[in-house]
């Protein structure tokens, strides 16, 4: 069944080491952005990753050119920053002195230390102005003289795709245009873009070309999300499209497979014994968040769960291979929280995944979270895990607009009892 049906399978430790030791690794354009929006630490981690592999890196000509096309305005990010700053202090100021008007008359608020207050204030929002005054020209300095541009300079000489002749592009966009016309990923999302709207589907074919000529097993780094590009169920994201991996197979012999930066990071970091730490997780996946983001019924979760725990006790859970969506911390305890829209668990590898984080060390109870009515064969899968497990299990069905609905913390805060009363014991 596997070598019949082998592009529904996540590739094994044993492929996706095949992938990393004698395959081609190839860079989207969003990958070579990332370490611009990254601190210091994380950046050095993604590098030294990427320095491990730089023998198998490539990036695809159409990547390349969108990286130095957008690379400007990414290294602007600064304007928002500053705009962010100064929109708050300017609302701030406006209180401030409303306040001081409402207490000019008070013995212990003298006209001069009104004056003193808002000049401090005013000194701030100024620096603030000119610093941002000032962007255009830090923004030139960056762009000539650029640490993160020289590293990718060294890890990737001779690692770029040739630029397509006038000829060869016009070919590319026509065969480009007849894919999105019969509905061949990917890039169909994009077919009405004003700009660029040929982008993904040109990278595509770029990438199958070096396929064919290097024989090589191909993995694609890539941020971009959209559902032309990834497998989804049940609004979580579960691999690529099955007909990317079936056209890599079919027309360069080869396996394929793809990955957000965030879950490469982590697997490729373990095969290299590079672990990387959460917090640079949770940087690259930020900057990818949609991919992790899930659907609206998981922000909706998340945002219930809000409402009785503090942000920081929220965590995304973006472990690939894992059915679990969100950490939350109570006291000393962690209860995993699984979003699904339906609890469907046919597929034994699904089952499989739910077991390994029941059963594993990472949480102390497990809540599924389910828009709909759970069915009878649902429960009857529901209590086997149940049972096969010394930790805590529950399922609740929810809806945010529903009155009716049980409230989540509730369920959250029962099973943290459980669990604690577990390891307290009797």
């Amino acid at each position: 069944m596997k070598k019949t049906f082998s592009e529904y399978y996540s590739p094994s430790d044993e492929q996706y080491s095949q992938f990393l030791k004698e395959g081609i690794i190839a860079l989207d354009a969003n990958v070579l952005l990332a370490p611009y929006k990254v601190d210091s630490d994380a950046r050095r981690q993604i590098f030294e990753i990427l320095t491990q592999l730089k023998d198998r890196l490539w990036v695809p000509y159409q990547a390349g050119y969108e990286f130095f096309k957008n690379r400007p305005a990414v290294m602007a990010g600064e304007d928002k920053v500053y705009q962010s700053l100064e929109t708050p202090l300017l609302a701030a100021r406006r209180k401030i002195e409303d306040h001081l008007k409402s207490i000019s008359g008070h013995p212990v608020i003298t006209p001069l230390d009104t004056k003193d207050i808002l000049n401090g204030i005013d000194q701030v929002i100024s620096k603030v102005h000119t610093l941002q005054k000032g962007r255009d020209s830090r923004l030139e300095d960056s762009l000539r003289d650029d640490s993160i541009l020289a590293k990718w300079e060294d890890l990737l000489e001779l690692r770029i795709g040739e630029r397509p002749s006038p000829e060869g592009h016009h070919e590319m966009t026509e065969a480009v245009t007849k894919r999105y016309t019969e509905g061949i990923p990917p890039g169909l999302q994009d077919e009405d873009k004003p700009e660029n709207s040929h982008g993904d589907g040109m990278l595509w074919l770029q990438l199958l070309n070096k396929a064919r000529v290097d024989k090589s097993p191909t993995l694609l780094i890539t941020d971009d999300v959209k559902d032309d590009w990834y497998r989804r169920h049940g609004g979580k994201t579960i691999g690529p499209r099955i007909e990317l991996v079936r056209e890599m197979q079919d027309s360069a012999g080869v396996a394929y497979y793809q990955q957000p930066l965030s879950f490469f990071v982590q697997r490729a970091g373990k095969f290299l014994h590079k672990p990387v730490s959460e917090k640079t997780v949770r940087q690259v996946v930020g900057i990818s968040s949609s991919v992790l983001s899930g659907s609206a019924f998981e922000r909706s979760v998340h945002s219930e769960l809000l409402t009785q725990f503090p942000a920081p006790d929220i965590t995304q859970y973006l472990q690939e291979f894992s059915p679990v969506d969100l950490a939350v911390r109570v006291g000393s305890v962690v209860v995993g929280v699984v979003v699904t829209l339906d609890f469907t668990f046919v597929r034994r590898n699904t089952t499989q995944l739910l077991t390994q984080a029941i059963n594993g060390r990472k949480f102390d109870a497990i809540l599924l979270v389910t828009p709909k009515s759970l069915t009878a064969r649902d429960r009857d899968i529901l209590m086997d895990l149940a049972e096969g497990s010394t930790k805590p299990l529950d399922a609740v069905t929810w809806h945010p607009t529903r009155s009716n609905s049980v409230r989540l913390t509730k369920a959250v805060l029962s099973l943290a009892d459980q669990a604690r009363s577990i390891v307290l014991g009797p």
